[in-house]
């Protein structure tokens, strides 16, 4: 343990020091997320309320600079691992099962989908974790029946939903299981499954409330996403989804799963066990971990038979022996399959974002570290200790290469190979453009933006300005938060800081008085990308259109000479 609890403290200080030597900043939906937590609300536009509350709390314990707003959610990466332990533990009540859960949690942390998100304050931080945490209690209710579990594990899964409405696939591993895993009760007509329903759903409440409030701003984007997309699915993105998940894993770790599991052999009869898979252990009969369940008692076990091989004894399904050693293989593939499937298909009709079926990641480094560290052998026995450390080296070296792939090519590597690339440039732009807002005739102006990534790396860079920002919607559409909560008004007479990437935004200038362009700024953040904006003073807004602006001031209004 002491293993695994330095490699996790090594790996996230080391990922600290790579956002801090390389000088990114913000992603995009970093920033966003940052300029929601100063406006906690219930819900956002995009996302419910999880990650906005997360990155508050990050920020008031570690400031407002780039570490400060990660830090919190950086650590859930470790936390997953830890609680991947637990995980296995309750799987495989045995001494070989911790140590099964210890090499997955290794696993975890070094795989490159870990290696590259745990950099970010992403909504897939605490999503991950919730899975997990909810797939220990859904295992530990449904083989012991206890109210305490069914209540974690609604507990868990509202938290969940209160971060990523993914959270809600993970009902079709619990429908799976409440019927394939064998305990005191199976199936739905019991109260336990209906009371961690009901406790999620009164955890994500506020967040329907807010939906209903706001027009269901929330699940619309969700659908627009996926059924609505713009993007054009097919085979070849299905193909490109399926290698991103393979590269998520890490190549040699799929590669050492598939061989190790073919080389592995499968019981004969699952309903038969070997009398000396439980013996002289004193993890033989966990007392606490099956309620209710047959255990493997040594004065039952018989000997050999006439040939001198170990007997074998009926098992009923319920028992700890065939729970660890078939149902709990079976639910790994039941808390990662189902989510997998869902991502396939939606790829197939219109593309899919490699990380929408991360949470299946956990599953699946537990059935890898399974044969790396099989759970259900003596301590003793022998291990492919090769291959663990070959994986654990090549997952380490495939995601630093990446990450200091700038480092080692130099600034002449092209944007598509820097994987931080869309994160360089921003505070250099700002600082260079920061001067012009310290202008008393502009001190306290409003920024207004014709862009969604604009408005959120303003409202971030110039945060020390407590800047006002703006969205410039002249159609007076709802696609994205900024354009349902701050949209320019369309009244005549404001006065306004335009910032833009475009030099002659003449749609926006065109219906202002007076136009003053201040300063513009390029930084390169490569030999094939810029980071360039534009300030411009605009006074007197004419509105979004000339009949706005008629009816505002006046001017539609017929002319009379006797003052009437």
């Amino acid at each position: 343990m002491w293993k695994l609890l330095a490699l996790v403290a090594v790996l996230f200080v080391y990922r600290l020091w790579v956002v801090k030597h390389s000088g990114i900043s913000l992603f995009f939906d970093e920033a966003q997320y940052w300029d929601w937590s100063k406006h906690l609300a219930w819900g956002y536009f995009s996302k419910p309320p999880l990650i906005a509350g997360l990155i508050w709390l990050s920020t008031a314990l570690f400031g407002s600079g780039v570490l400060g707003v990660k830090a919190i959610v950086m650590l859930l990466y470790p936390a997953t691992a830890l609680s991947m332990v637990g995980l296995a533990r309750a799987l495989w009540p045995t001494s070989s099962g911790v140590r099964t859960g210890m090499v997955a949690g290794a696993l975890f942390m070094t795989i490159p989908m870990v290696g590259l998100m745990g950099m970010f304050a992403s909504t897939d931080a605490p999503l991950i974790l919730c899975w997990t945490l909810a797939s220990w209690a859904l295992w530990r209710a449904q083989v012991t029946n206890r109210m305490s579990h069914w209540v974690l594990l609604g507990l868990v899964c509202g938290v969940g939903l209160m971060g990523k409405y993914t959270m809600a696939a993970f009902a079709l591993t619990a429908v799976w299981t409440l019927w394939a895993v064998h305990g005191p009760e199976r199936g739905v007509f019991r109260l336990g499954p209906w009371v961690a329903a009901v406790i999620a759903l009164a955890l994500l409440s506020p967040n329907l409330i807010w939906n209903a409030q706001n027009g269901f701003p929330t699940m619309q984007h969700t659908v627009e996403l996926t059924a609505q997309s713009d993007r054009s699915g097919g085979i070849l993105p299905t193909l490109v989804f399926l290698a991103g998940q393979v590269l998520m894993l890490g190549p040699l770790a799929v590669i050492a799963g598939l061989w190790l599991f073919k080389r592995t052999p499968a019981p004969n009869n699952p309903n038969t066990a070997p009398t000396s898979q439980w013996a002289s252990s004193s993890q033989m009969m966990p007392p606490s971990q099956w309620k209710n369940s047959t255990q493997a008692q040594p004065s039952s076990q018989p000997g050999t038979t006439a040939d001198g091989t170990p007997a074998k004894r009926p098992v009923v399904r319920n028992s700890a022996y065939y729970l660890a050693s078939v149902s709990s293989y079976r639910f790994l593939w039941a808390m990662s399959l189902p989510l997998q499937i869902v991502a396939i298909v939606q790829a197939l009709y219109a593309d899919a974002h490699v990380n929408w079926a991360a949470p299946s990641m956990v599953g699946f480094t537990l059935l890898i570290a399974s044969r790396l560290s099989q759970p259900l052998v003596p301590l003793a026995s022998r291990r492919p200790t090769g291959w663990l450390v070959a994986v654990l080296a090549t997952n380490l070296v495939l995601t630093s290469i990446t990450l200091h792939l700038r480092d080692i090519v130099g600034p002449t590597l092209t944007s598509k190979l820097d994987v931080l690339v869309r994160m360089r440039g921003w505070q250099e732009a700002f600082a260079d453009l920061a001067p012009e807002l310290e202008d008393p005739i502009v001190t306290g102006l409003p920024v207004l933006t014709d862009s969604r990534l604009l408005i959120t790396e303003a409202a971030y860079h110039w945060r020390r300005y407590n800047v006002k920002t703006l969205a410039w919607n002249p159609k007076g559409l709802r696609q994205d938060h900024y354009e349902m909560t701050r949209s320019l008004p369309n009244k005549v007479g404001a006065d306004v800081l335009l910032l833009t990437s475009n030099p002659k935004p003449d749609e926006i200038t065109k219906r202002f008085a007076i136009i003053r362009p201040l300063k513009s700024t390029k930084i390169a953040v490569g030999p094939d990308r810029n980071v360039e904006m534009h300030l411009f003073f605009l006074r007197g807004f004419l509105g979004y259109d000339q009949k706005s602006y008629l009816e505002q001031s006046g001017a539609d209004k017929p002319y009379s000479t006797d003052g009437q």
